[in-house]
């Protein structure tokens, strides 16, 4: 028999650690190679780890919620491969990255796949906490997000079904008593520990706030014309199975402009020898809600699409961000991103840049409003939109610039953008 140590491999990116969410597997238990054993968070994603040998688990190094640093132990695993010796500081770079790490779910754009044994139960990091402070069995809570996964108010309402039914959930182990709460919380307060998603996008955002001049410009369109294109062009979505939003003509229009305004597409190299970076690919990313916070996913290679299949291929992506079954490769490599507050009511804002890319465009909801049109005032509808970005890169003439290249596309022609 031979002691098989796995180590945490580097998924890139700049990950320095990841947060187990949940394992699959307990010491004693025997594993098959390539059988799911745990699930890891990073900012990118929730992603499925598989088991890097056949034997017997002898040893898990970290708990549920804890973080991981990259290269440090994680399990071991007792094989009859004498040459696991040899293996087992060396895996990570043996293997390919994608050997390691697949996403939590099915790609978006395929049928699941069988899993070697039963899959964890989805739920959010929020959630597993609160279950488990509350001894509450995941599995025993009906989810209400997408795909069933399990939300903090999920988990919530399972207990006040409990006690309602006058049945006491189970009372969670003793541990090391609880640290004294700090002298700003108030009695009845609500005490969250900052981790996974959250906690990353903490960390980045802090980051780049403190070091990025960023500069916010606001400017309203009149989308009339838009909203009229879109509007023909509905019956003709609807017949090909594509669900037509105004999201596809902001993406056009924002890779027409950045071809003719290459510094809204570059990023700032800082060091000894700083340079601008003026990126040749258009790699829009599209900032996305979840349960546990914003996520970007990246439509890469954006400019080789029509707009029915911009369109496809962008509900795809945002329908696997919610869901969390993205793959670290679908978040990176972003060169310009689009947020749109507008679907969820929202006017304007000021967003803050997803560094290293040098803008972000924010877009609000088009709403009917009062304008001055040939001396009459009329009621329009007007597209809100903000443009962040980096004064290190970009000076205001230049930003104002792409804003009218946008113009050009989104109020005066949007034709141009269509298939027709």
């Amino acid at each position: 028999m031979a002691r098989f140590e796995f180590k945490m491999p580097d998924v890139g990116e700049g990950l320095a650690d990841v947060e187990v969410i949940a394992w699959f597997v307990k010491v004693g238990d025997r594993v098959q190679e390539n059988q799911p054993i745990a699930d890891v968070e990073t900012d990118k994603a929730i992603v499925t780890m598989p088991a890097p040998a056949t034997g017997r688990v002898i040893e898990l190094a970290a708990k549920e919620g804890e973080r991981v640093k990259v290269g440090a132990f994680l399990l071991a695993i007792e094989t009859g491969d004498e040459e696991a010796k040899d293996r087992g500081g060396e895996q990570a770079g043996m293997r390919r990255e994608a050997d390691y790490f697949q996403p939590s779910g099915p790609p978006a754009s395929q049928p699941p796949t069988p899993s070697p044994q039963p899959p964890s139960v989805l739920a959010s990091p929020v959630a597993r906490k609160l279950a488990h402070d509350l001894g509450i069995a995941l599995e025993e809570v009906t989810g209400t997000g997408p795909k069933g996964r399990i939300n903090a108010e999920d988990v919530q309402r399972h207990a006040e079904m409990l006690q309602a039914a006058k049945v006491p959930a189970p009372v969670a182990p003793a541990s090391a008593p609880a640290k004294p709460v700090e002298s700003e919380a108030a009695a009845g307060d609500e005490r969250i520990p900052v981790r996974g998603l959250r906690r990353r996008i903490a960390e980045v955002l802090t980051e780049t706030a403190r070091t990025v001049p960023q500069v916010v410009g606001f400017h309203e369109f009149d989308a009339d014309a838009l909203v009229k294109e879109r509007a023909y062009l509905q019956r003709h979505a609807e017949a090909v199975g594509v669900r037509l939003t105004y999201l596809p003509f902001i993406i056009k229009a924002c890779v027409e402009a950045l071809k003719q305004h290459p510094y809204l597409n570059a990023c700032y190299m800082d060091g000894d020898d700083p340079a601008i970076l003026l990126k040749k690919s258009y790699n829009i990313g599209i900032a996305t809600a979840t349960d546990d916070g914003l996520v970007v996913p990246v439509l890469h290679g954006a400019d080789q699409f029509d707009l029915f299949e911009l369109a496809r291929r962008a509900d795809e992506l945002v329908a696997a961000a919610r869901e969390r079954r993205t793959t670290p490769k679908d978040m990176q490599h972003g060169t310009f991103t689009i947020t749109n507050v507008g679907q969820m009511g929202g006017w304007f804002g000021t967003s803050i840049l997803r560094a290293p890319e040098a803008a972000i465009l924010g877009v609000g909801k088009i709403e009917d409003k009062a304008v001055v049109r040939h001396g009459q005032i009329v009621a329009r509808p007007i597209l809100p939109l903000s443009l962040t970005f980096d004064h290190r890169v970009i000076d205001g003439q230049e930003a104002l610039a792409f804003i009218q290249t946008l113009r050009r596309y989104l109020e005066e022609d949007p034709r141009s953008l269509s298939p027709r």
